[in-house]
Formats: structure tokens, sequence, C-alpha cells
């Protein structure tokens, strides 16, 4: 009998674990050798991790991009704001009763009445009656 540390490279094939001849002791069946790699596994897993890493490239540079664009974006929106503003202060100025009056008196010649205004009634009967212009 052979006496070495290598486990004996037997197998049961028949699917019978029971022994057929006393003071057989039935083994376990082995596990099986992983196959090898292809090399067509490799060169694909190699192409997709690259198409992953360009994809990730270019949404990091799409992203860069987007950012620039917004920030551009949000510094025209603030010129904006701002001569908004600006617009509805001199509108709020050019709007002022003291200036209108100013420039209605001026150019206009408009004044202000020196006599109360009074209340005329008109009677809804007698409307048909007046004359028409």
């Amino acid at each position: 009998m052979r006496q070495s540390a290598d486990p004996e490279r037997r197998y049961i094939y028949t699917g019978d674990t029971r022994p057929t001849v006393p003071g057989y002791a039935v083994r376990a069946n082995r596990r099986g050798v992983a196959g090898r790699i292809s090399t067509f596994n490799v060169i694909l897993l190699l192409v997709a991790a690259g198409v992953v890493i360009v994809f990730y490239v270019h949404n990091i540079l799409a992203v860069n991009r987007l950012a620039v664009e917004i920030s551009q974006l949000e510094q025209r929106y603030q010129s904006i704001m701002n001569a908004n503003v600006t617009l509805q202060a001199e509108v709020t100025k050019k709007a002022a009763l003291d200036r209108i009056g100013a420039v209605a008196g001026e150019k206009l010649n408009m004044r202000y009445p020196v006599e109360q205004p009074v209340w005329l009634d008109v009677d809804a009967d007698n409307l048909p009656a007046l004359p028409r212009r």
C-alpha cells in the first residue's frame, strides 16, 4: 500500500454510495476542477471595462460643461434682475405725483382748479332727450 500526502484521486460515478465489498469505505466525489478562463472572455472583459470608463469620463465632462452653463445663466439672470430693479426704480421715480404735476404745468400749461367741482345730478328719464354730439 502506498503512503503519500496526496489524497487518492478515485471517483465514484455509478451513484451507488453503498460499499459492495466488505471493508471498503465509500468516498464522496471530489469537486471538479474549474475550467480555464478563455482569452475571448478576457478580451471581452477588457473591452467592457474600456466602454464603461469612456462613458464615465464622458459623463464627468458633460456634468462639468452643464455646471459652467448653469453658472453663466445664473450670472445672466442676476444681471437681468439688477436691470429690472433699476428700471422699476426709474418707473417709480417718474410716476411720482410731484414730478407729473410739474411736467404737466410746464409743458402742457395745466393748473390745479381754483374752485371746487360741482356735483351734477342727471335724471335718467330725460337722458334720451339730451342732444347728441
